[in-house]
């Protein structure tokens, strides 16, 4: 069970009520006053899982105009009434709740961008001591695992503007961990240790693990764990190759740059497409008619995404390190 929250023009409460009558027995309302117009606050105690009907016939309404309907999921709540099953939480969030938090996390604040930056510089000198204890901390810092997920979101419900939010940040992360790794590195005299020849083995099996991380991340997700410890699972499949990539830079080791980059391009694409085909089994899809046509356009990324990764997995095989 969740709470929520429902504001709306007061000459439309009792379509409003209609609705959230049809989904929950315990609606209470006040009236009040935002941004200078009455309206009405409905508060009421909805099935998780009926969340995302009771939402799609609240914007359904005709008489309500765009941005005159607000609506907030507070809580989880339990529903206990004499005669009745006590009726509790669920395990999963709603596709609301899911796309509203995916919006929240397309992009950074800038302690994530510092934290970024720290665990790239963490985890090359980890790597150039050849001390995997240093590496997994610098794993558990970087918070990886938004917009990674907000990419996989936007492409099952076909939200080109999330999109390009969530593949801007996630692209940024990339180049400042890539830059900071080499930068970082540059006062102390390096050679390739056997932690880094092992983060650049190309084994079919590294690949696997990206696509089960990919999918651990947006079960997390959708529960509601997020970047407590889906990121450090995401991290463990980028973090790791792309400061082998900015050692690499530093050192001229243009080969083994190269492979290490294309590792955690394997990487980072196995688990936006493995995310994604895991909200489409959970039942995520598009809302409307038009990001249902969007949805359809987008999905020409997974076959290119599925053909870059064959071709980047074929070259890594061939030249092995």
């Amino acid at each position: 069970m969740k709470e929520i929250q429902v504001y709306a023009p007061e000459e439309n409460g009792e379509e409003v009520r209609e609705v959230l009558d049809s989904y929950s027995s315990d609606v209470y309302s006040v009236q009040g006053e935002r941004n200078g117009s009455d309206i009405i606050e409905f508060t009421a105690t909805v099935v998780s899982s009926d969340i995302d009907d009771a939402v799609s016939e609240l914007k359904s309404i005709k008489q309500i105009e765009s941005g005159e309907l607000v609506v907030r999921v507070l809580k989880e709540e339990s529903l206990i009434e004499k005669g009745q099953k006590t009726r509790g939480g669920s395990a999963m969030l709603s596709q609301e709740e899911i796309y509203s938090s995916a919006q929240e996390s397309a992009n950074f604040n800038y302690p994530q961008w510092a934290l970024i930056a720290l665990s790239a510089a963490i985890a090359s000198y980890g790597l150039i001591l050849d001390n995997v204890t240093v590496v997994i901390g610098a794993m558990m810092l970087a918070p990886m695992l938004s917009p990674i997920v907000s990419s996989a979101v936007s492409l099952t419900i076909g939200d080109k503007t999330l999109l390009k939010q969530a593949a801007g940040t996630s692209f940024l992360s990339i180049l400042i961990a890539l830059t900071v790794s080499t930068v970082s590195v540059i006062p102390f005299p390096s050679e390739i240790t056997p932690l880094m020849s092992m983060i650049v083995s190309s084994e079919i099996p590294n690949m696997l693990l990206s696509l089960f991380v990919g999918s651990a991340a947006v079960l997390a997700f959708v529960t509601g764990i997020r970047d407590q410890i889906a990121g450090v699972a995401v991290a463990i499949a980028l973090v790791p190759p792309l400061a082998a990539a900015g050692v690499g830079l530093r050192m001229a080791e243009w080969l083994f740059a190269s492979r290490a980059f294309s590792i955690a391009v394997v990487n980072l694409l196995a688990v936006i497409v493995s995310g994604s085909t895991v909200l489409k089994l959970l039942g995520f899809k598009p809302s409307t008619y038009y990001k249902k046509k969007s949805a359809e356009n987008l999905h020409l990324i997974y076959p290119v995404s599925m053909i870059l990764m064959s071709v980047l997995m074929a070259l890594l095989l061939l030249t092995s390190f």
